[in-house]
């Protein structure tokens, strides 16, 4: 009964999460799209065991760390649980303890692979570039495993937090605390004794091993399981709803006063229909804070690279194209905003609506861009 229930969850994730790939990838992108990708990143990382291009002299070793360590604050433990299941399952806990082992060994198994196959992308240039050995890669690996898992771990106890800033607190600070930890310690451990490695790699384990399991036979966390495990599944879902301009997206029902416009006063003194279009489509963006998060998830991603990435001709690609990425998104945005059906007083092809899109692209794109140029120079300079 255990097994099988386990088991008739997976296969109908499976099917679910497959029915959601194929509604974006059908058959004419995968064989003109994935497979020459795979072919050509084949080829490459072909040659890269017998030469190493030229773009990676100036990458230091904690740049693969940073790679790693990002990796292992990726993905969460799922639990495959229903609201319905508390009828019937929490009358019969031995089943929702099983279930809730079962996926959590599922889903550290997995990620375990990931970290696998990433530290296998990245062999060639561990073994040629940076001269490490067989054994001193096996302990990274066992290390940066041990700690994807306590970072699963230790995710499902910050869920538990129910206030918001506390519980973004404690994940900054966690998240800078033990990167900081591990940039040093792993660079210190391959230089001194790498067995360390593999000793705090067995003690992170137990900790995880220790605090999971005691979450796993704890039954109040039922409903926090069931609410996290529903924003998981629909994850990939929530991506294709956000980067498709004709689904509209559902309110937020513990909504909060906006940070900025809460009184809804005149922007401009003088109003005319090209003004009213611009003065609605800041309050949307500024009151909206999931537009706010995609700006600054575009914008930070995009100076990180800045800094990591040593040769100046691919920093400049990168702003080049962060500039079209952004001004993409902010036309996305801005069509979005205008297709409600409240807004009836401009056409589409009007010309006053036009001029109000180019406006407001200048507007919100051109002091970001600044911003980032200006890091930009200063990272060259």
């Amino acid at each position: 009964m255990n097994n099988s229930l386990f088991k008739t969850r997976f296969r109908k994730e499976i099917g679910y999460q497959w029915g959601v790939f194929k509604s974006v990838v059908d058959w004419t992108i995968f064989l003109y799209l994935f497979i020459p990708a795979l072919a050509i990143g084949g080829y490459h990382y072909y040659i890269w065991w017998s030469e190493i291009p030229s773009w990676v002299n100036g990458f230091p070793l904690t740049f693969l760390f940073i790679l790693l360590y990002f990796f292992c604050w990726e993905g969460r433990i799922r639990t495959f649980l229903k609201e319905a299941d508390q009828l019937f399952l929490l009358q019969k806990r031995y089943l929702v303890v099983a279930l809730k082992k079962s996926t959590r060994n599922l889903y550290v198994l997995g990620y375990s692979v990931g970290v696998l196959i990433l530290v296998g992308i990245l062999a060639p240039f561990l073994f040629n570039y940076y001269n490490l050995s067989w054994l001193e890669i096996l302990m990274v690996t066992f290390y940066f495993i041990s700690l994807k898992a306590l970072i699963l771990g230790w995710k499902q106890y910050l869920d538990d937090i129910v206030s918001a800033w506390k519980k973004g607190f404690f994940t900054v600070l966690l998240f800078v605390a033990l990167g900081a930890f591990t940039f040093s310690f792993v660079t210190w451990a391959l230089e001194q004794f790498t067995f360390l490695l593999l000793m705090i790699g067995l003690i992170q384990w137990y900790l995880f091993w220790v605090k999971s399991s005691k979450r796993i036979y704890k039954l109040t966390t039922f409903s926090k399981d069931v609410e996290v495990e529903n924003m998981l599944k629909l994850k990939y879902v929530r991506n294709i709803f956000v980067f498709s301009e004709y689904v509209e997206k559902t309110p937020n029902q513990k909504k909060r006063s906006s940070l900025f416009y809460r009184n809804s006063k005149r922007i401009y003194n003088k109003r005319n229909r090209q003004k009213s279009l611009q003065e609605l489509f800041i309050k949307v963006l500024f009151r909206n804070k999931m537009y706010l998060f995609q700006c600054l998830q575009i914008s930070s991603i995009t100076t990180a690279a800045l800094i990591v990435i040593p040769p100046i001709w691919i920093k400049c690609m990168i702003f080049f194209g962060y500039i079209i990425i952004l001004r993409m998104w902010i036309k996305i945005v801005y069509k979005r905003t205008m297709s409600n059906h409240f807004i009836v007083n401009v056409r589409k092809d009007d010309i006053i609506r036009i001029q109000a899109e180019h406006y407001i692209v200048n507007l919100i794109s051109l002091p970001v861009i600044s911003i980032v140029g200006l890091i930009l120079i200063l990272i060259i300079v």
